[in-house]
């Protein structure tokens, strides 16, 4: 659950700032990043052309189901409750939604095992955190550095 709650904190960082564009020298492109997500989920992962043709377009369902709550887990963050009753349903509202999320991945992660063997699911899983680790690092440096 905590590496769920780090990717999610780090993918809405990295997302809310390129999409203010406050950084000029750094445009983001999703279908850039995607298209590098994906190169480096196959390379660490060994897939070849047939797997990844496979694999992809279930693991992008899985994205985009796991994105609309990240958006909504996203909005609450704005809210700011002020009593003791409204912390309780933000705090519940948020756990579900995580369980929400962690429910779509399991159900993926059962949808990958049909698709690729079970070393190379686990690898891609590994891969994709250690790109968006990679990322958060790379933008976090250039941040840095623009100050």
């Amino acid at each position: 659950m905590k590496r769920m709650l780090n990717l999610f904190v780090a993918l809405m960082l990295t997302t809310a700032v390129f999409a203010q564009g406050r950084i000029p020298q750094m445009r983001f492109d999703p279908q850039r990043f995607q298209a590098d997500l994906e190169q480096f989920i196959t390379r660490e992962a060994g897939l070849t052309p047939m797997e990844a043709s496979a694999f992809f377009p279930v693991y992008r369902e899985m994205l985009n189901k796991q994105r609309a709550l990240y958006m909504r887990a996203g909005r609450n963050g704005f809210v700011k409750p002020t009593d003791d009753a409204s912390c309780r349903k933000a705090i519940l509202q948020r756990d579900e939604l995580e369980l929400q999320i962690k429910e779509i991945q399991k159900k993926y992660h059962e949808r990958f095992l049909k698709i690729l063997s079970a070393k190379k699911v686990y690898e891609a899983i590994n891969a994709e955190d250690r790109f968006h680790r990679q990322s958060f690092q790379r933008f976090a440096g250039r941040r840095n550095r623009a100050k």
